[in-house]
């Protein structure tokens, strides 16, 4: 026999309105506790296969938007369930817990339309962070297309003493390189801001420069010398871009930087 649980959740996977009125009805959870009651899994579930008319009723009877309906949300890439939370008093920018936030899971994810409705509706970029380490500009410029990077920059995301360049640096993405500075990003900075890490600085904060060449990535030496960035600037502990790359064995990044033919 089923468990009320597993009524309610079918009832909302089936968009059975009248089946959930039922079951609510037979409930004597009161609605401040909902939020961690078993049912709350319907609300998930409901999220997830984009039923918005389940959604805006579930929230209009004491639901409320938790970590994981948030995320099933992100991932039915639905504007209608969206627009159902909101209109049900839902915030926008409300944090899904150490993940981030509705933004943040459609940022990494590359959902660019979603994206761009989240924005338009009031998502803040600089809002929440993911696992504490991890801006939504840091997400795009790692896991996401130009496309939807160029959202982010084009609704306040910040650019100034941000980790977004030395990233695209360590993974190699030329495309966020180019965009970034397009957008007016200091190709130089050394970043140290809420997201470094004390280990960090024991180690050395450096600019996109200095990473590129850390990690023997010659296409990104490359392009970052052909955008303009100065070798001759050191990192946190005085080592220029050749120096690390010398430190690290990579060869082809060292002739690069000292042949001034390439830079051209």
């Amino acid at each position: 026999m089923s468990t009320i649980s597993e009524r309610f959740t079918l009832a909302c996977t089936n968009d059975s309105v009248d089946e959930i009125r039922l079951i609510l009805a037979d409930c004597t959870t009161t609605a401040s506790a909902l939020q961690d009651h078993p049912l709350q899994e319907g609300l998930t579930v409901a999220a997830q296969n984009g039923n918005s008319t389940i959604v805006k009723y579930l929230l209009g009877n004491g639901f409320i938007m938790s970590p994981d309906a948030i995320i099933a949300a992100s991932k039915s890439q639905s504007v209608e369930v969206f627009q159902a939370m909101i209109d049900s008093g839902w915030n926008i920018n409300q944090s899904a817990g150490h993940t981030g936030d509705a933004l943040s899971h459609a940022v990494a994810a590359d959902r660019t339309m979603l994206t761009k409705w989240l924005l338009e509706h009031g998502a803040n970029p600089n809002e929440n962070y993911r696992s504490e380490t991890w801006t939504c500009l840091d997400l795009g410029v790692i896991h996401a297309s130009p496309q939807t990077v160029e959202l982010l920059l084009e609704h306040g995301a910040n650019k100034q003493n941000a980790n977004s360049l030395i990233l695209a640096s360590f993974y190699g993405r030329i495309d966020m390189i180019d965009l970034l500075l397009d957008h007016g990003v200091d190709i130089d900075e050394i970043p140290d801001n809420d997201l470094t890490h004390d280990s960090q600085r024991e180690k050395g904060l450096g600019n996109a420069l200095h990473i590129g060449a850390r990690e023997g990535r010659e296409d990104v030496v490359r392009c970052l010398l052909r955008r303009g960035a100065d070798k001759a600037i050191t990192d946190s502990l005085h080592r220029t871009a050749t120096d690390l790359a010398k430190m690290n064995g990579h060869g082809a990044v060292v002739e690069l930087l000292q042949d001034t033919e390439d830079m051209v």
